[in-house]
């Protein structure tokens, strides 16, 4: 791991210290549920899950030429992590790659000072969404809808499923439907409704987890949007996936987009 690096909040966690072991760097959180038991059957009945929270550890040495030096360093580490609120966590992979998460430290760092001018700390993160995403997004996709049916490909280059894109629809189009094709059962988002020419809807997920649909006068219109095929507005599978948007009215334009998804 000689150019793997980590930040929180901006700030590189060798400022503190050298980073002497990281747990789950390459693992995949643990999934959450349990399957389902029938009275009077044989084993249990498989139900699809999620996955859960995870943690990340950090073991680090940290040093300085005083004592005193010392104790300001944990001042100022301590600083970093005693927001009440998540901070981007941010890796830096061998390949250059930065893939990032919101992460907490919600645990003591468990001090073990050995001199007077070196302690060694356990960081804790906890990842509510274990999910990290690449900084980037993905290359513009924009479709031009000027028949119907009209074929979209939308490419997932991570390594899970992408379940909370975001839905730009442009005008002119009219009770819009977006079915991706590449999974079983069909994904399925319908707009009913008018957009007019250079007008738009933004279709997303808030940070709180709520479903939105903003257009361009600031208004959410999400009452006038409905899926069926997941839980999830719109899901794109790992790779390719092939979409098929009907519309009443055109030309117009859909984009999907999303920073891609990784374990």
């Amino acid at each position: 791991m000689a150019t793997v690096a980590f930040t929180y909040g901006s700030t590189a966690l060798s400022t503190y210290g050298k980073v002497t072991l990281i747990n789950d760097y390459l693992d995949m959180p643990e999934r959450r549920g349990e399957n389902q038991v029938i009275p009077y059957r044989h084993g249990t009945v498989f139900a699809k899950k999620y996955f859960n929270e995870r943690k990340m550890t950090f073991g680090m040495a940290v040093t300085a030429a005083t004592a005193t030096a010392l104790e300001t360093k944990f001042d100022t580490m301590r600083a970093k992590f005693a927001p009440l609120t998540e901070q981007v966590l941010s890796v830096t992979l061998e390949s250059g790659d930065i893939r990032t998460a919101n992460a907490i430290v919600d645990r003591p760092i468990e001090v073990d000072r050995k001199t007077n001018t070196l302690a060694f700390v356990v960081v804790e993160f906890t990842l509510a969404n274990p999910i990290w995403r690449l900084s980037t997004a993905i290359a513009d996709n924009t479709t031009v809808v000027d028949e119907s049916p009209e074929s979209m490909t939308v490419t997932n280059p991570g390594t899970v499923e992408e379940r909370d894109p975001t839905i730009l629809l442009t005008g002119s189009l009219q009770n819009v439907v977006i079915t991706n094709t590449s999974i079983t059962p069909n994904v399925i988002l319908t707009y009913t409704g008018t957009i007019a020419v250079a007008h738009w809807v933004s279709i997303a997920t808030a940070t709180t987890g709520e479903y939105t649909a903003i257009d361009n006068h600031g208004v959410n219109v999400i009452g006038n949007v409905t899926h069926s095929g997941s839980s999830a507005l719109m899901v794109f599978a790992v790779g390719d996936n092939v979409l098929s948007i009907t519309t009443d009215a055109g030309p117009g334009a859909v984009k999907a987009s999303f920073y891609a998804p990784y374990l």
